[in-house]
């Protein structure tokens, strides 16, 4: 499951939508009901996600 990036912010989720990554699925977390968009991890990604937390 590590390479897989589980997004619960609607935020980041939008934010990662906006710079061209389509999810592999939005989901609901059978557990928590909480809605989830499903990303693959790769290193675009991972630079992406570095320049969201700044």
């Amino acid at each position: 499951m590590n390479n897989y990036f589980f997004c619960y912010t609607k935020r980041l989720s939008d934010f990662l939508k906006q710079n061209g990554f389509k999810p592999i699925t939005v989901a609901q977390d059978p557990k928590t009901k909480k809605i989830f968009s499903l990303f693959a991890i790769n290193e675009e990604l991972q630079r992406a996600l570095d320049e969201y937390k700044k």
